[in-house]
């Protein structure tokens, strides 16, 4: 089936759009495509049987060319021309020679014989192409016995399934059809326009979508299943595997809510003739935006139906609204170039923390996410961070930009933004920058300009030195003698980084209290330094510099307020109490306090009653053992965890019990995992086993919260028999939350010698291209592991290439993040080979390498103090 050929006045508005585009957006790099011959249209045709390697198919593409030409450049990497020609609106066609311009970059060149004048032409192209199995492009999985077909287009992988012009800003309408065996089943962007049969086949064609471009396009393929969406303002479905429509129900049951939210927040409707979410067993990302197919890894949307468990229902909730946001930001509005992804990604991250919070307060998603921003902020220390807005061409690697810093740091930032104008204010300017640029294509500066036009704010310069520029700012506040407030500003840096320059407008709310009446105080920071005038605050009982953790900085208060802010910080509420224990171990990571105040603050949070406050102190404590803690002082070190935890442990219960409150279950088994490992605390051993023996048995329920933890506890004590058990309960696996849980405890058997099965188990056929690095990540988890680890990356790396996505691969360096120099250098100088290396690679090793030095430097400086704390820390053993 082919599209039908547009009339000439159709192509014309459709090529005014398309001038606008261009002239804004294009910038001087001969490895983008020319505005000269542009594509209006595209269908796309493809037979697809999942049981086979490969595919056909044909395209044909409405173009316009405003000036005469004799050839042109689109993308295509991967099919194999069989048929190229170019018609004319007379009817007339010349056949077109196909050339590869640039293997490396998808580039192809299709040439006429002779000049050709300027107007309206349909280019058809037969072709056939291989599926892939690396997640990318249109590839192949098998899963539990059956094969399917996903498609992953974002960022450049479109072309590796059909030609296509595929950059972000060529927006147009597209026509899928897919010719299928007919006891498949077959799902695209937009619903079934019609369909036929033919003997074994069927052929389904899905109506026109409106303009997006071609890294939106999505299709599956293959034994699909189909759970209904009652309530939502369009058709929707959540479409599984088979077998798995069941595990559906807890996404169906609050996609609509999510949807009315967002809905209500653009003041736009739902843009897509249909929501359909599909799940899918091999999936490089946690989600993707196509408009009206959602595509997502299984395990993040597919639950079980009694009893998800509240992280799964918060990560379930928080991803549903990231991708169904960008319905409206990044497909109805699109960037014009990559190099604004990061505001499609922050956007969505900001927007699926909002309507959650709303929705669904019970989830705390607000609280949880503020750890997210503050853990982007180590990223943003370090001295080779870029920005989060960086040059992008087309020779970039843009597997790079899919980053902590574009997602948590623009979210940060534009959480900052918000609480500076007021959320009226914001969402007004957002309003008016959607229905401007519809179906249209933008830069950031566009939105920029919007917020500085409804709040009469300079925003565009506020906003330009967190965007535009690397680093976090450090705020220090201190009186004055004539009590004025001074604060000063410089860029944050770790123990012994360089001190690199770094001014910012700082949007600063400060919250104080005396004689227990609150007060807030608002500033622009927009000097190195300045001083305030606040009457009252000399006498004040406490202040806190950073009102709801809505500023995108870290700070420092004056020994005298810090004193205050201590002897007060029970007064403060949860999400600031996360802030205070965070700001304070960024503190002591940049040498500004020494590991005994660290502990001591630390360990005065230990009672908090609060669960996620408990939670952010175990992880803290637990974050000590990589920098400071060796074979050693590991039993001190452990007893210091027992008498920390344990008291929470016995508080909260070793075991749930009906009506607790939701945070224990979370806490509980961050305790068994802090108690249960290396401290081998035998009755969290034995809780652990018995979980585990049920979560093995045919039909054992097990509390959501701690499935996970109870076999990774059990597997750092097993042997051989249990390692064969998780392998047979893997394979035999329906539910994709169990299966990442027992993939997990595969890998963290502490005995060497299955840790080795472990990893070599992991690149068998049993284990998919997006799922294998898990066993290793765990692995390299353990100290005493992490040589077997960086060993075994050395011997196999060739198979963890060819199976691994790209995007994987350019992590292995992670896996020896922990190890000490020696080690590391060993698996930085291998992965810095040039047959190895990548340019997001080497970004990635050259982060990992300043986190290391930073360790050590930090160790050098407090390791004395960190265990002097330790041993004297009450319930340590008595010494002989």
């Amino acid at each position: 089936m082919y599209l039908p050929f547009r009339r000439l006045g159709a192509l014309l508005s459709l090529f005014a759009t398309f001038h606008l585009i261009s002239a804004a957006a294009t910038p001087i790099d001969p490895l983008r495509l020319t505005h000269v011959v542009v594509p209006v249209a595209q269908s796309v045709a493809l037979t697809i049987n999942p049981a086979k390697e490969d595919f056909t198919g044909q395209t044909i593409i409405d173009l316009l060319a405003s000036a005469p030409f004799t050839s042109f450049r689109l993308h295509s990497e991967g099919p194999a021309f069989t048929n190229t020609t170019l018609t004319n609106v007379d009817g007339q066609v010349t056949p077109l020679s196909a050339v590869v311009s640039d293997a490396k970059y998808g580039l192809m060149t299709l040439t006429a014989p002779a000049s050709l004048p300027a107007g309206n032409y349909q280019l058809t192209i037969n072709f056939t192409a291989p599926f892939r199995h690396d997640g990318l492009g249109l590839y192949k999985t098998v899963s539990r016995g059956d094969a399917y077909v996903f498609s992953q287009f974002e960022d450049i992988h479109a072309r590796k399934c059909f030609p296509c012009w595929d950059e972000p800003a060529f927006k147009i309408n597209w026509v899928i059809t897919a010719t299928v065996p007919a006891t498949l089943e077959v799902v695209s962007n937009a619903p079934v326009a019609f369909e036929t049969r033919e003997g074994a086949w069927k052929t389904v064609s899905f109506g026109r979508t409106p303009p997006m471009p071609a890294y939106l396009v999505a299709l599956g393929v293959g034994p699909l299943e189909y759970y209904p969406v009652a309530g939502l303002s369009v058709p929707g479905r959540i479409v599984t595997p088979r077998g798995q429509a069941a595990m559906a129900a807890e996404a169906a049951r609050i996609t609509p809510a999510l949807l009315s939210r967002l809905e209500d927040y653009f003041g736009i409707p739902y843009p897509y003739a249909k929501l359909d979410q599909l799940a899918v067993p091999e999936f490089v990302y946690g989600g993707m935006e196509n408009a009206g197919l959602i595509i997502y890894t299984d395990k993040s949307i597919l639950l079980d139906p009694k009893n998800p468990g509240l992280n799964a229902q918060r990560q379930l909730a928080g991803i549903l609204a990231h991708e169904i946001s960008h319905m409206w930001f990044g497909d109805l509005v699109t960037m014009a170039w990559w190099d604004d992804l990061w505001l499609n990604e922050s956007f969505a991250d900001w927007i699926a923390t909002k309507v959650v919070e709303q929705q669904f307060p019970e989830l705390r998603k607000k609280l949880r996410d503020s750890l997210a921003v503050k853990r982007v902020m180590l990223t943003d220390a370090l001295p080779s961070v870029p920005a989060i807005k960086r040059p992008v061409t087309a020779d970039s690697d843009l597997a790079q930009l899919v980053d902590d810093l574009t997602y948590s740091k623009g979210k940060g930032v534009l959480d900052m933004v918000e609480n500076w104008i007021g959320p009226d204010q914001f969402r007004t300017a957002l309003r008016a920058y959607l229905h401007q640029h519809s179906w249209g294509s933008t830069s950031s500066s566009d939105l920029w300009a919007a917020l500085s036009a409804e709040s009469g704010a300079d925003i565009s310069t506020l906003l330009s030195g967190f965007i535009n520029r690397p680093g976090v700012p450090l705020v220090t506040f201190a009186l004055e003698p004539d009590g004025r407030l001074r604060l000063t500003q410089r860029r944050f840096h770790n123990l012994g980084d360089p001190q690199l320059p770094g001014q910012w407008q700082i949007p600063l709310i400060l919250r104080w209290s005396k004689d227990g009446v609150e007060h807030h105080e608002r500033f622009l920071l927009n000097a190195e330094s300045q001083l305030a005038a606040i009457p009252g605050l000399t006498t004040a009982d406490w202040i806190y510099p950073n009102d709801e953790e809505s500023g995108y900085y870290r700070w420092s208060l004056s020994p005298e307020l810090n004193a205050r802010l201590a002897r007060q910080a029970d007064k403060l509420p949860p999400i600031e109490r996360l802030g205070l224990i965070d700001n304070t171990a960024a503190l002591f990571n940049a040498g500004l306090i020494d590991g005994s105040d660290y502990l001591a603050y630390l360990s005065a949070f230990g009672r908090d009653p609060d669960t996620e406050v408990n939670r952010i102190v175990v992880t803290k404590i637990n974050e000590l053992e990589t920098t400071f803690i060796t074979d050693e002082t590991r039993p001190v070190y452990n007893a210091f965890r027992s008498a920390l935890f344990q008291p929470l442990l016995d508080h909260i219960g070793l075991q749930p019990v009906p009506g607790e409150p939701t945070g224990h279950g979370a806490l509980r088994a961050e305790l068994y995992s802090a108690l249960g490992q290396d401290a081998a605390s035998p009755a969290v051993i034995a809780e652990c086993r018995r979980l585990s023996s049920l979560l093995l048995a045919p039909s054992g329920q097990v509390e959501p919260a701690l499935r996970a933890v109870a076999l990774n506890v059990t597997a750092y004590h097993g042997d051989a028999l249990l390692f064969t058990e998780l392998q047979t309960a893997l394979v035999k696996s329906n539910a994709p939350t169990l299966r990442v849980a027992l993939l997990g405890a595969l890998g963290d058997f502490h005995d060497p010698v299955l840790a080795r099965q472990a990893l070599d188990y992991s690149l068998t056929p049993a284990l998919n291209s997006t799922e294998f690095l898990t066993i290793l990540a765990r692995v390299s988890n353990d100290p005493a592991l992490r040589q077997l680890a960086v060993d075994w990356i050395i011997a196999n790396y060739p198979a963890i290439a060819a199976k691994a996505p790209p995007e994987y691969t350019a992590g292995l360096i992670n896996n020896a993040g922990g190890a000490e120099p020696a080690l590391f250098n060993r698996l930085r100088d291998f992965l810095l080979a040039r047959e190895r290396t990548t340019e997001f690679s080497a970004i990635n090793i050259k982060k990992a390498s300043e986190r290391v030095a930073n360790r050590q430097r930090l160790r050098e400086k407090e390791q004395a103090n960190i265990l002097q704390f330790l041993r004297s820390y009450p319930g340590q053993p008595a010494k002989d």
